[in-house]
């Protein structure tokens, strides 16, 4: 493949700008923040579903209230009408003694009923504030999240701002490239990463442990500037700076 000394020269600059690039982004993915938010957001998705079952739990001691609230007016309301009766002399002679013992049984009953009552509502009064305690610590944890979020946007600023500095070059400096050798730039750039052109200058491979063989920098130095180089092994793409 054919292709200018200068044309190829630039793939050394835009080679450079990817790197740089690739250094920023690890600056901007390797920053604490981002362990510090996964950790804030695996507690709150747990505060989260402990939240939900608090609040099943609540749910389920609200209709038990609700049912002794039921019994008890219930009771009341038949202990009122037996009793009633009595005071108005309504109940025959002979029902008036299992009348008085259903009246006690009611009066049992309905200090039973009242136990269970207060019982249940202390159980509610403490899911109730188990639960705000949850609710609280969501809160908080949202705003550690949004505090963390806002620390790593002010501290990667000047990252961010590089980042899009070096992009738009590379954008610039690629238009500037033939197609066909950009493609095979990207190519080996798929295949060996960061080190995807290699410099040689004066028969020496600079700036990379890459190494070459007597026989293929012969052959590199006999290649015509306007061909195209590849390393045999890696097939990396091969520019020469100087007389090679």
């Amino acid at each position: 493949m054919n292709a200018s000394p200068e044309d190829q020269k630039l793939l050394l600059d835009l080679q450079k700008l990817d790197q740089r690039a690739s250094r920023l982004r690890h600056l901007r993915d390797s920053h604490p923040a981002h362990a510090t938010l996964r950790e804030l957001s695996g507690r709150a998705e747990d505060l989260h579903r402990a939240a939900i079952s608090q609040g099943a739990v609540i749910s389920d001691i609200k209709r038990e209230v609700t049912r002794i609230e039921d019994d008890i007016e219930k009771v009341r309301a038949r202990r009122e009408l037996q009793q009633g009766r009595m005071d108005r002399n309504e109940v025959p002679l002979r029902d008036m003694n299992p009348m008085e013992h259903e009246i006690k049984r009611m009066d049992q009953r309905l200090a039973d009923l009242e136990d269970a009552q207060l019982e249940a509502m202390e159980r509610l009064e403490a899911a109730e504030d188990a639960e705000r305690v949850m609710r609280a610590e969501e809160s908080a944890i949202a705003a550690d999240v949004e505090s963390t979020r806002s620390t790593f946007t002010q501290e990667m600023s000047g990252t961010d701002q590089e980042l899009r500095e070096a992009l738009a070059e590379r954008e610039a400096l690629a238009t500037r490239l033939p197609a066909d050798l950009l493609s095979e730039y990207e190519r080996s750039r798929e295949r060996n990463g960061a080190l995807a052109v290699v410099e040689v200058r004066e028969g020496s491979v600079i700036g990379a442990a890459t190494e070459l063989s007597p026989a293929e920098l012969e052959d590199i130095r006999r290649t015509p500037a306007d061909q195209l180089c590849w390393a045999e092994e890696t097939g990396q793409l091969i520019v020469r700076t100087s007389a090679s």
